[in-house]
C-alpha cells in the first residue's frame, strides 16, 4: 500500500524562522512519502518543535500523544 502523509509541523516561536520564511509563521505543513523520510523530518527538527500531526492514510496522528507517553 502506497502511504500518503501530509505533515503538520509547529515550531516554538524562537525557532520557527529557522525553518518558515513568513514572518510570525509557526507552522508549516509537507506532503511526505515514508513513514522513514516523517521520522526523519522529526527527529531534525525536534528541538524546535511544539508538536506536530501527521494524517497517515486517513489516520492522524499527533507526536504529543507519544511524547506524553515517553515522559
Amino acid at each position: 500500500m502506497t502511504e500518503h502523509i501530509i505533515a503538520r509541523f509547529v515550531f516554538h516561536p524562537d525557532h520557527a524562522s529557522q525553518f518558515l520564511f513568513e514572518e510570525g509563521k509557526t507552522v508549516s505543513e509537507l506532503q511526505l512519502d515514508s513513514i522513514e523520510e516523517t521520522l526523519d523530518y522529526v527527529t531534525q527538527f525536534e528541538h524546535a518543535l511544539v508538536d506536530a500531526s501527521f494524517l497517515i492514510n486517513g489516520r492522524v496522528v499527533e507526536l504529543s500523544d507519544f511524547m506524553e507517553q515517553a515522559e
